[in-house]
């Protein structure tokens, strides 16, 4: 016997203005360039900067300096968000072929900036760094990021050795993560889950307490879409098929998975978020085939990471790179 387990939202445009992430309605695509459309004014797109850059001052000298001795270094530099130039290119392509439209920067509801480690018990390059001092929450996307930094005997000596290559390359790399808010697409969809066969493929897969990526849940998800234990029937919307599966994906998760927490000093990226299977009170015994009504239009949050490289400093290396040493 099937169950029936309806899922039905709709949302009528908030107050504000926020972006669409539906691909076919909400979004346009031109090589590195992807706009997003606004839910309410039909002449408004946003995009987000894909790059970093220094910023410099009135001599437009780079804001960074280096100084080294013996047994150590400090180091500070002022950068920011910005396009590279195929995104800057497609950028201007697109204002000069539409010049009635407004292209704005994603509204960020929430920014952090930081470095990762595998290393669970200690700080982030800590070998390399002594010290690595930057505001944990970021502002917004034109906003100036400084860091101040003082490196170890270790760090001092790779990265003196970094600066003074003759070509030019990234010897650091951190990152500015961010939270935008926007509709999802616009869904009509009927889909049959076999709960149970879902059930036994995760238990199957899951052995010595390992946690699931979100992508990898998504994943067999699809898995199982091929394999007919998952049917999906479009009823309408601009909704497209993996949009609904990422949703059931999702539906999936929250019935049978908990999430880990993450002991990053930044949140980690939705599609990397961390999961425990069985841990939630779920009855295998009570699960059944059961039939899910999309219907809605979802307020969203996506959580995405730009790489903030050290970098472009060819050419000012001797004024930059200094050594307090005799």
């Amino acid at each position: 016997m099937k169950s029936i387990f309806i899922l039905s939202l709709f949302l009528s445009s908030a107050a504000w203005a926020v972006p669409l992430f539906g691909e076919t309605a909400g979004t346009i695509k031109d090589g590195v360039l992807t706009l997003y459309k606004d839910d309410q004014d039909a002449k408004k797109v946003y995009f987000f900067p894909n790059s970093t850059q220094f910023s410099v001052d009135a001599a437009k000298v780079p804001l960074f300096n280096y100084v080294y001795w013996n047994n150590g270094a400090y180091m500070s530099l002022t950068t920011h968000l910005a396009s590279d130039d195929s995104q800057q290119s497609a950028l201007n392509n697109y204002m000069k072929n539409h010049p009635d439209m407004e292209v704005a920067v994603l509204p960020i509801r929430s920014s952090m900036i930081g470095l990762q480690t595998t290393a669970t018990n200690q700080q982030p390059l800590s070998l390399l760094f002594s010290e690595f001092n930057f505001a944990r929450v970021g502002g917004r996307a034109e906003d100036e990021i400084g860091v101040n930094a003082v490196l170890t005997p270790i760090g001092a000596h790779a990265f003196t050795a970094l600066f003074k290559k003759t070509q030019g390359g990234s010897p650091l790399k951190f990152d500015y993560c961010y939270t935008i808010q926007g509709f999802g697409p616009n869904m009509n969809a009927t889909v049959s889950v076999d709960m149970k066969r879902v059930y036994d493929y995760f238990q199957a897969s899951h052995s010595g307490g390992w946690g699931w990526f979100s992508w990898s849940i998504q994943a067999v998800v699809e898995k199982l879409k091929d394999e007919r234990a998952i049917q999906i029937t479009m009823n309408g919307g601009d909704a497209k098929e993996w949009e609904v599966l990422n949703t059931v994906a999702d539906t999936i998760t929250t019935r049978l998975f908990q999430p880990e927490l993450s002991a990053s000093p930044i949140s980690m990226a939705s599609e990397n978020r961390l999961f425990n299977f069985g841990v939630n009170s779920v009855h295998k015994e009570e699960l059944k085939t059961e039939v899910w009504n999309f219907v809605r239009r979802d307020l969203e949050e996506r959580e995405f990471c730009t790489a903030i490289d050290v970098k472009d400093l060819d050419g000012y290396m001797n004024k930059l790179v200094v050594s307090t040493d005799p």
